[in-house]
């Protein structure tokens, strides 16, 4: 079977200009067609952002609802005492507990709070010393942090300002 690309480039043409019966009511069709595509395309593309954006709201809010379970579970009388605590002597019992030893640079005092520079933690040990300084009482307010690498992982000197939860 030949196919006569004239004949369809002539048919087209004809279709186009509106000549041969019924052309108008295709092309309207077809304009029709391609505006439903078009507004099916441009719903699905909100659709997809509003579930990206709903899926990272929940997390937020179990996030949210994790934080607001672990301050239910700390005992009033430890909420009420937080400004009471001994930064220093917390401190120094995290650091004996965690055997961060020679890898503790400095403490000095700070008024009411401690300025504490650690060296070589790695990001697991980071994350356990703010933990257990946060169930005594005593939260970082101000942290600077440099990364230096250690084959495949990174080693962090933090150099912070710890102080009671207030």
């Amino acid at each position: 079977m030949a196919v006569n690309f004239d004949s369809v480039i002539n048919n087209a043409r004809s279709v186009l200009r509106g000549e041969a019966s019924g052309s108008l009511r295709f092309l309207a069709a077809g304009i029709a067609a391609l505006a439903v595509w078009i507004g099916v395309f441009i719903v699905s593309d909100w659709t997809a952002q509003s579930s990206g954006t709903l899926t990272s709201q929940q997390g937020r809010f179990r996030t949210l609802l994790m934080l607001g379970n672990e301050y239910k579970a700390i005992s009033p009388s430890a909420r009420a005492n937080a400004g009471n605590v001994d930064v220093a002597t917390v401190f120094a019992q995290v650091s004996e507990r965690m055997q961060l030893g020679s890898r503790v640079n400095r403490i000095s005092p700070d008024g009411r709070n401690q300025a504490v520079e650690i060296n070589r933690l790695y990001a697991e040990e980071l994350a356990e010393l703010q933990r257990q300084l946060a169930s005594r009482g005593v939260r970082f307010i101000a942290v600077e942090l440099r990364a230096l690498p250690a084959g495949s992982e990174r080693l962090f000197t933090v150099s912070a300002i710890i102080g009671p939860m207030s």
